[in-house]
């Protein structure tokens, strides 16, 4: 009978193991998914700057060519 009861605690043992390391494989998923959107997020950022960045390079352009009457803008 005794026998039984400790493989029945070590059985448990093992199983409570196994969900703390599930659970703490799971934290660092989600940490990791967390720093995913956050660099996607960076990117985009980064993107819509450099779309500005560009526009407004454009629109310079373009107001230099208008000053020196030097194209179809």
């Amino acid at each position: 009978m005794n026998d039984w009861f400790d493989a029945s605690v070590k059985l448990q043992k093992q199983m409570l193991d196994a969900q703390r390391k599930a659970l703490d494989a799971g934290g660092h998923a989600v940490g990791a998914g967390e720093a995913m959107v956050q660099a996607q997020e960076a990117m985009a950022h980064a993107q819509d700057a450099t779309r500005k960045a560009a526009e407004a390079n454009l629109a310079a352009f373009q107001a230099w060519t208008r000053l020196w009457g030097v194209g179809p803008w």
